[in-house]
């Protein structure tokens, strides 16, 4: 969050809370990957997700980590992973390897946006990524 200090002052357990949404991170992750191998691809194949991790932190980077925002931006790029199948069947010409890009190439145009969004002052949480010592309260 913004200052884990006032947080802390408040009463609310920082760690706790920290260690409750890695849990649920993980547990969501777990989840999708064994949905990816188990019902997707119905086989583990080495590099399965192609690189899909990285297009979800472009998503939360995206969203500047609202919620709802990612959501919509989730819709976005499912949309595109789903609109690619159905251009191929219906005989569209424009080359396979122009079609698996696309998700990519998208994720590139969004994080650019996100870019100019972060330099006119829309950046992230202050105490992301920055661990918290209860002993540093100020």
């Amino acid at each position: 969050g913004e200052t884990p200090q006032a947080a802390d002052a408040a009463g609310i357990n920082v760690g706790g809370y920290r260690l409750l949404a890695a849990s649920i991170g993980g547990a969501f992750i777990g989840l999708a990957g064994g949905y990816l191998s188990l019902v997707v691809a119905k086989i583990f194949v080495l590099d399965m997700t192609q690189g899909r991790g990285w297009i979800a932190v472009a998503l939360v980077i995206f969203s500047r980590w609202r919620p709802w925002r990612a959501v919509l931006g989730g819709l976005l790029f499912g949309g595109i992973e789903a609109l690619i199948p159905r251009l191929q069947a219906t005989g569209v010409p424009i080359p396979q390897y122009f079609m698996a890009m696309a998700p990519y190439a998208v994720t590139l145009v969004v994080l650019i946006y996100a870019a100019v969004q972060i330099r006119a002052g829309q950046d992230a949480p202050r105490a992301l990524g920055v661990p918290y010592v209860r002993e540093d309260r100020k």
